[in-house]
């Protein structure tokens, strides 16, 4: 049994519970908090009754007024409700990753580890979340943060590039727009239809979330000590589409394509769409679908490839987690 904590009860969290509950891993759910507040119970059923509560448009706060408590203390406790793992999913704060980065920070000094898939912390705060792990023994697991996990036989050799398609939203839109000859603007209205683009698609759109992915693997596999103003970014929209016809004249796809590579000394990132030959392995990633390349000193290429959706990310949690507590 793993007795987690989870910080953040919005749809990745609610998610995650609902996914947990499938698995033949078993996971106690002991604790949950919002932004107005934690709580936590060593009762499952007080937790399945507060996340109900939450799931019907309510806050922790108005569930149990005299029974949560603040943010800070929340993590405090933790250890004292025997739970072993905390799982950060609050909103991307990508302006300076807080609240998240701080209470992480205090989660991991404490010795509890944590998986998170917020993007924020690990952004501004790469460097000062592995001083917290270190010194407090603890881990921190964070695949859900890239859209790609790298492979695990990277340990050891020497990262000189790493590119990747690492937004499912974009890319859904881009293959839209070259299988069914629509405009960006259908496209968009069609991804956000079907749920896939957030209403407010910005993020995506303009390449903040793969700038982001793509720095925070640059980082964590190369050393870069850039910051997220540094990153070279290019998004998409109805200007793409001329791009997709010289593509197509080529018989080639455009893809939004994050990279980290060294040019003169340092470690360059950079976002924009880029023209696809067939013989990449990225020309037929298509939909929602992520892949990453990712070339070494000594082994050269490696690809790994990722799906989009609440299930997978639920399950790179549950991997994350599982390392984390180094279960086999």
């Amino acid at each position: 049994m793993i007795n987690v904590a989870i910080l953040g009860l919005g749809n990745v969290g609610r998610a995650f519970i609902d996914y947990a509950r499938r698995q033949e891993v078993k996971i106690d759910v002991r604790g949950v908090a919002d932004s107005t507040g934690g709580l936590l119970a060593r009762d499952p059923r007080v937790i399945e009754r507060a996340v109900a509560y939450k799931e019907s448009g309510r806050s922790i706060k108005e569930f149990a007024p005299n029974e949560v408590i603040g943010s800070a203390r929340f993590i405090s406790e933790i250890p004292r409700a025997g739970v072993s793992a905390l799982i950060e999913s609050l909103p991307t704060n990508l302006a300076d990753g807080q609240p998240a980065l701080d209470l992480i920070c205090s989660a991991l000094r404490q010795g509890t580890s944590v998986v998170t898939v917020d993007k924020g912390p690990l952004v501004h705060g790469y460097e000062t979340l592995m001083e917290a792990m270190n010194r407090g023994g603890s881990r921190l697991g964070y695949s859900g943060t890239t859209g790609v996990s790298p492979p695990d036989d990277l340990s050891g050799d020497r990262v000189l590039e790493i590119r990747g398609i690492l937004n499912g939203t974009t890319n859904y839109i881009l293959t839209e727009i070259q299988e069914r000859a629509v405009s960006f603007d259908q496209a968009l209205a069609t991804a956000q239809a079907e749920g896939i683009a957030e209403p407010d698609p910005s993020l995506d759109i303009e390449g903040w979330d793969t700038a982001s992915k793509i720095l925070i693997l640059a980082k964590a596999l190369m050393g870069a000590d850039s910051s997220l103003a540094d990153v070279s970014r290019i998004g998409i929209g109805p200007e793409t589409e001329s791009l997709i016809e010289a593509a197509r004249a080529r018989a080639a796809r455009v893809k939004l394509v994050g990279r980290a590579r060294i040019w003169k000394g340092r470690i360059r990132v950079s976002v924009a769409p880029k023209i696809i030959t067939a013989d990449s392995p990225f020309y037929s990633v298509s939909g929602t679908s992520k892949a990453a390349v990712f070339r070494t000193e000594a082994k050269g290429e490696a690809i790994s490839l990722a799906r989009s959706g609440r299930d997978a990310i639920s399950q790179i949690i549950i991997d994350d987690l599982l390392k984390a507590l180094e279960f086999n």
